[in-house]
């Protein structure tokens, strides 16, 4: 940190000789030297070190003015989200959507013919996008900003049972994110609510590609584990229940055999994996994650671990996490 402040206490000196007096000209060049780093840790506090000269020593310049009211902006906004997910937390829905519309109508992503304007939650994930959405259309990304809230107000309006506009709501995430798989059940739980079971089928026959988490395995098996007890085909939904216990062993998953077994005549012990996969097959449910998931977390983990070890880590522990194949131990090593 010392040598960060004595850096920056020369590199004032050193912009200090190229001033002119007028404050906007030498708060350019305050900004043009800041441009002309790279993004490194110590280059970033030495751009705010930078900023705080500036308002302090350029009050009125008008990049000095036009920075504050910035954050005044941000300051305002901060607080609306803040009073809107409280909100929602507090079950007050109605005023939530409202709260949540105002803050969305100040910022609606941009669309564009050109281009595709995403929200990735994970880097592996844009490169799902591109493998299953791919119209050589180029892909920038934005901030996950109005995907989030949009998310928000979808949930408010789920909760008061206006699933239509939620649907609606949700159409949004998903057109800035493909392959989210959280929006998707949360489309999932909307076709339920509306017994529309024939379209939870298609959502989920249509994200097990995009599955790349061992969390999101489990939703997946215990989803399909559901619609087999609405359709009174216990075994299948025990099959189905053990599957994803062993991907997530989790509360909602315990609570389903619970209520399965209040009927009758099930058997609720574990089936052997002959039996599962039989079973499985029979009703056209895929078995584990989808093989090119992980054939593309490998490629790009045996394809990257020279040049670029972080980025092959991330792959690795993704093909580990949904397979626990054993020699990938080695490769994350």
């Amino acid at each position: 940190m010392d040598t960060t402040r004595n850096n920056t206490k020369e590199i004032i000196a050193y912009l200090e000789t190229k001033f002119n007096g007028d404050e906007d000209h030498d708060v350019e060049v305050i900004q043009e030297y800041c441009r002309s780093l790279d993004r490194s840790k110590d280059n970033l506090d030495i751009v705010m070190a930078l900023g705080r000269y500036s308002a302090e020593k350029f009050p009125n310049s008008k990049a000095v003015q036009n920075a504050k009211k910035i954050e005044e902006a941000f300051d305002i906004f901060q607080s609306k989200l803040k009073s809107a997910q409280e909100l929602l937390k507090e079950k007050k829905y109605d005023e939530a959507v409202i709260a949540f519309d105002e803050l969305i109508g100040e910022n609606t992503p941009v669309e564009s013919d050109e281009k595709h304007y995403y929200s990735f939650g994970h880097p592996f994930e844009e490169t799902l996008c591109k493998m299953y959405f791919n119209d050589d259309k180029p892909i920038e990304r934005i901030s996950g900003l109005p995907m989030a809230l949009y998310y928000q107000k979808a949930a408010a309006l789920f909760e008061l049972k206006r699933y239509d506009e939620a649907k609606a709501t949700y159409a949004h995430c998903t057109k800035l994110n493909p392959v989210d798989v959280r929006t998707w059940l949360e489309l999932v739980q909307i076709a339920k609510a509306q017994g529309n079971y024939d379209e939870v089928l298609d959502i989920l026959k249509k994200i097990h590609p995009f599955i790349y988490t061992r969390h999101f395995l489990a939703r997946f098996y215990r989803e399909h584990a559901a619609l087999a007890m609405i359709k009174e085909n216990y075994q299948l939904a025990v099959a189905l229940t053990y599957i994803s216990i062993d991907y997530e062993d989790s509360a909602p998953a315990r609570a389903m055999l619970n209520s399965i077994a209040k009927h009758r005549g099930v058997d609720l012990s574990k089936p052997s994996v002959e039996k599962i996969k039989s079973m499985l097959g029979e009703a056209g449910i895929p078995i584990g994650p989808a093989q090119q998931v992980y054939e593309l977390a490998l490629q790009i983990g045996m394809s990257m671990k020279k040049t670029y070890p972080q980025i092959a880590r991330m792959a690795f522990a993704i093909a580990y996490d949904i397979t626990h194949y054993e020699p990938l131990l080695k490769e994350l090593q």
